[in-house]
């Protein structure tokens, strides 16, 4: 049951991955549409946080990082995300 579980779970990181690439993307075309800043920034927190999740999952399944640890450092990284994202939206 668990090997089945860490299998759901790689595959769903990868679909994580692949969607929050795509979204990315969608909003760093619309910020070279608009030339509005606060997209560019937009698009760089959903990065931070599509990429540094991806990563902790790595951390956590190849490096053997403990789970609490890892759940840490994946809030870690979301804030980070959504700092950027607030800074491009509001801060400018």
């Amino acid at each position: 049951m668990t090997d089945q579980l860490v299998l759901v779970l790689g595959i769903v990181k990868v679909a994580a991955l692949v969607l929050g690439g795509v979204v990315s993307l969608m909003a760093y075309r619309a910020y070279l549409r608009t030339r509005l800043d606060g997209l560019q920034y937009f698009a760089a927190g959903l990065v931070v946080i599509t990429l540094g999740t991806f990563l902790v999952g790595v951390l956590h399944h190849v490096f053997g990082i403990p789970s609490l640890q890892g759940m840490l450092y994946e809030s870690l990284v979301a804030c980070g995300g959504f700092l950027i994202m607030i800074y491009g939206l509001y801060g400018q």
